[in-house]
């Protein structure tokens, strides 16, 4: 067994929690209208045109596909007869997202736990399935403290391509100059989190304490049920390379 070197984690579910409300969303879209100057459009009717794209959209990813965000906000927003530039619905979009901001709460243990891994001499890195602007989930982590703590951060939505495609995770470990076999993942689905991982020779740890998935967790090489859980495996995998 290869030392370990590093410690991969998935972000929603694992290091924070996102949670969707219509309202929320709703609220957000004003904002973005209003960032347009649209505020005469109804925000009401822009989120029936987003969610009536949503779905199909999500389905033409395929297995390992991701979704263009931006180009279904695009859509959504000219079937209300809004026609905007890029640049000028990037900054919407910001506005838009930080809508969000007060749905996304980071785990207690977050901070605590990533400082811990790298006081232990370990890389840290970040895979995350996720169709939001990269640029704007890259903000998500300095706001909430994170971006100091992680050496390496990857986005689905950066790539194209989702977990378990083996491509992001290869993507990751190549910017943290560590092989699959040096690495721990961690995440909350046993499909995206496990599997995809452990194909490619990684260990992983499976996150019970937000959701508990469905699949095979006999799968994983370790699960906890809280995140500084993890912390004694990671001083057994270093003590055992002595």
């Amino acid at each position: 067994m290869a030392a370990l070197e590093a410690v991969l984690f998935d972000y929603g579910d694992t290091l924070f929690r996102f949670r969707y409300d219509e309202r929320t969303h709703a609220a957000a879209l004003a904002g973005l209208l209003d960032e347009l100057g649209r505020a005469d459009v109804s925000a009401d009717a822009l989120f029936v045109e987003f969610d009536q794209r949503l779905g199909p959209g999500l389905d033409a990813r395929g297995e390992h596909g991701e979704l263009d965000y931006l180009a279904l906000v695009r859509d959504a927003l000219a079937a209300v007869g809004v026609v905007v530039d890029e640049q000028a619905l990037l900054r919407a979009m910001r506005v838009e997202h930080r809508g969000w901001d007060r749905n996304r709460e980071l785990h207690p243990d977050s901070l605590q736990l990533l400082a811990a891994v790298r006081e232990r001499g370990l890389r840290v890195g970040m895979v995350s399935n996720v169709f939001d602007i990269p640029e704007l989930m890259h903000e998500d982590l300095a706001l909430m403290g994170l971006t100091d703590l992680i050496d390496a951060a990857v986005f689905s939505s950066e790539l194209g391509v989702r977990k378990p495609h083996p491509a992001v995770y290869l993507h990751v470990l190549e910017l943290l100059g560590v092989a699959p076999a040096a690495a721990l993942f961690v995440g909350d689905r046993v499909r995206e989190d496990v599997a995809g991982p452990a194909a490619l020779g990684m260990r992983t740890c499976l996150a019970r304490y937000y959701r508990n998935d469905g699949g095979d967790q006999r799968l994983a090489d370790y699960r906890i049920d809280a995140p500084l859980e993890l912390l004694p495996i990671c001083d057994q995998l270093l003590a055992a390379r002595g």
